[in-house]
């Protein structure tokens, strides 16, 4: 009796995903494997795309989950069983980095356990030459007087609901504290505190972000965190920001004082939409009532 060809190359099939770095596959992923293995499995010629992943569900080589964006557009993603939420972030934005909650999670930085996963990606951002950069606090008072925006880049699991969030960042300086951990992209301990210093809404809030600053005290490097803040280049005077929360952990006077040396004379914000506030005259910072 002929055995059908899917049926004939099953353990290579396995063996492939098994050996596989990958953990969560697109449809572009399993399209490129199937091509590009067809021949070598012996696949007959009348089987497509479709086929192989039919056999694969079928068999359970792969787990089937479906997400829906905003718009309601659906997008499926097939994992290995041992696959988690990460894996699931980073098959859909290969050049992205876990990043704000996520890392604070992969750092250890927080007891909670976050219903999104945020995946950050960089886009180049060409230097501006022209004139000296400025910043008027008029124009601050006004930028934080609103809502922080957030991503409209989400999906969400069709299965259990839980959130993937992309966000674009755009630097003149890509990739700044970017390492692996285990198979994970992530920014590091000191990227990491910058960014859900930054946005905070991302990261739990300001309390989550100072208790991280907390956890984080015996374990960051305070130059590198200075060193990035200058590569990173903000027009904010997020150096007098991230000096707060650092005084507010309880940070070393040698660790903080790098930083009170860049305090400028803008008030700058804690966050966004404050509606009470009151004013550290040490690092020029409005913080709310209470923290």
């Amino acid at each position: 009796m002929k055995i059908e060809s899917f049926s004939r190359a099953k353990n290579h099939i396995i063996a492939f995903f098994e050996a596989s770095p990958m953990y969560a596959f697109t449809l572009n992923d399993l399209r490129e494997i199937f091509v590009t293995n067809r021949e070598l499995w012996r696949i007959a010629a009348y089987r497509n795309i479709k086929s192989f992943i039919d056999f694969i569900e079928d068999n359970k080589i792969l787990i089937l989950q479906v997400l829906q964006d905003s718009e309601g557009s659906e997008k499926k993603i097939w994992s290995k069983e041992n696959a988690n939420n990460f894996d699931t972030g980073l098959t859909i934005k290969k050049e992205g980095y876990l990043s704000n909650y996520s890392a604070m999670q992969v750092h250890q930085l927080t007891l909670q356990i976050p219903k999104t996963i945020y995946v950050s990606y960089d886009m180049y951002k060409m230097p501006s030459y022209a004139k000296p950069k400025t910043l008027e606090q008029e124009a601050v008072d006004r930028a934080f007087k609103k809502k922080q925006r957030t991503s409209n880049d989400i999906y969400i699991s069709k299965a259990n609901n839980f959130k993937y969030s992309f966000l674009q960042k755009k630097h003149e300086s890509v990739h700044v504290g970017i390492i692996k951990i285990d198979r994970y992209a992530v920014t590091d301990l000191e990227r990491t505190l910058i960014d859900i210093a930054v946005r905070p809404a991302y990261s739990g809030g300001v309390f989550e972000v100072l208790e991280a600053f907390r956890n984080a005290k015996d374990k960051i490097d305070p130059k590198k965190l200075d060193r990035y803040l200058d590569k990173l280049d903000y027009i904010y005077p997020f150096h007098q920001l991230i000096g707060f929360y650092m005084d507010r952990a309880g940070y070393s006077k040698a660790a903080i004082v790098p930083f009170q040396n860049k305090v400028s004379t803008i008030l700058f914000y804690l966050t966004y939409d404050l509606s009470t506030t009151k004013l550290d005259t040490t690092w020029n910072m409005y913080y709310p009532l209470g923290f």
